[in-house]
């Protein structure tokens, strides 16, 4: 442990190495091992622990690296009872993992072996184990110099697995960000979002976390970086406000998030569950979500969305209404509404849910047409009730349409 006078001493240094490298430590340098180490084993039937481990061992030396960071023994299915392997996985404290033959023949390795494809189904055991899901060889087929019974032993390193977490900040207001959140933001090493999201979680972040900030209009490389830091081996966490999975980040990630990236997804409270929670019950009954932007997508089709929505009669949330350069799609959204909804059809209008200059306002569809929508921004949602939508002692609410209510 360091000693407890590390902040009273700035002159002194100490270091954290993260190697799996047999070194020597410094003065005041702890050497951390990660897992990043797997051997490869086969044996002849009978093998002896003690002939295992003493090739296991010659391997990691000649490597020159630490058992401390081998991940796991692996071998062939059909080796999974062999005494000798069991043993010298116990001995050591490693996993022993076992994989198909027809897995291992497929994996390229540089000294395969049609007498061993006659005898397991696989042209290699102990280098295929080893290099196994993407690990570099760093030691090839080796063989103990005993007669019969014999192993064979192979050693891999791979790289750290990546992951992504794609994080929804919730609407604004700390209270309404989930556990999970906080602890993905505690736990990545990287974090990349709009430059304003970041601002607002820098104090949850670790000393030492790498944060990628950029501004709007740049999602398509927010997801591409953070895709790319993940796949590198970095623990990422992708921020959005609201739910990172609506209108948000995660999708133009994903489309880039192959399999060797782990993916996470953590919910957060989306702008329209947090304006619905201050105008009462709105959301009771079906609703749909359209966002007005046609910056990616074509007015044409957003307009059909939502002719679709008004006359199958569902709620409607409007995101992204209105911005200085989109100033028009509204008012156009609120005339097609209207031609399926009744005047006085209730109409909540938020503004900044949740933050401290948060504006809450009820009013009808007739009245915001003739307004115009003023005061709507893209900081606003407005969420336009169907038929059965009503005002009860100044709530909004959208009943379920139970038998039993009135």
């Amino acid at each position: 442990a360091l000693p407890a006078t590390v902040g009273e001493h700035p002159e002194s240094t100490y270091r954290l190495r993260v190697t799996d490298r047999i070194v020597a430590p410094a003065a005041g340098e702890v050497v951390l091992r990660p897992p990043s180490l797997v051997l490869g084993a086969g044996a002849s039937r009978g093998v002896s622990a003690e002939e295992v481990l003493e090739l296991l061992d010659t391997v990691l030396t000649e490597a020159g690296v630490s058992p401390a960071s081998v991940r796991h023994l692996a071998t062939v299915e059909a080796k999974a009872e062999e005494t000798g392997l069991q043993a010298a996985a116990r001995a050591r404290g490693w996993p022993l993992v076992t994989h198909p033959a027809d897995v291992l023949d497929h994996v390229p390795v540089p000294h395969p072996s049609q007498q061993v494809r006659a005898a397991v189904g696989t042209g290699s055991v102990a280098e295929a184990a080893a290099v196994l899901g993407g690990g570099r060889l760093l030691v090839g087929k080796r063989r103990s110099d005993r007669p019969v019974p014999q192993a064979t032993a192979a050693l891999a390193r791979h790289a750290p697995s990546g992951r992504l977490a794609l994080v929804g900040l919730g609407p604004g207001a700390r209270d309404l960000m989930t556990g999970r959140a906080h602890a993905e933001l505690r736990r990545a090493s990287v974090v990349v979002g709009l430059d304003q999201y970041v601002d607002q979680v820098r104090d949850l972040l670790r000393p030492g976390t790498r944060v990628v900030a950029s501004g709007l209009g740049e999602e398509e490389q927010r997801g591409r970086t953070a895709v790319e830091l993940a796949r590198a081996g970095h623990a990422v966490a992708l921020i959005g406000s609201g739910d990172a999975g609506v209108y948000a980040m995660a999708s133009p990630a994903l489309l880039g998030a192959d399999e060797a990236v782990e993916v996470v997804g953590v919910p957060g409270v989306t702008a329209a569950l947090a304006a619905a929670a201050l105008l009462g019950a709105p959301l009771g009954h079906d609703h749909a979500y359209v966002s007005l932007s046609d910056l990616h997508t074509p007015w044409t089709v957003i307009e059909g969305r939502l002719r679709a929505a008004a006359e199958g009669d569902f709620v409607v949330c409007l995101y992204n209404p209105r911005s200085h350069r989109r100033d028009w799609q509204l008012a156009a959204a609120l005339d097609l509404l209207a031609a399926h909804r009744l005047p006085g059809t209730p109409v909540g209008v938020v503004r900044q849910a949740s933050r401290a200059d948060q504006q809450v306002r009820l009013t009808s569809l007739a009245e915001l047409r003739a307004t115009g929508g003023a005061g709507v921004d893209m900081s606003t949602v407005v969420i336009v009730g169907s038929s059965g939508t009503r005002t009860v002692a100044g709530r909004m609410v959208t009943p379920r349409g139970y038998r039993w209510q009135p």
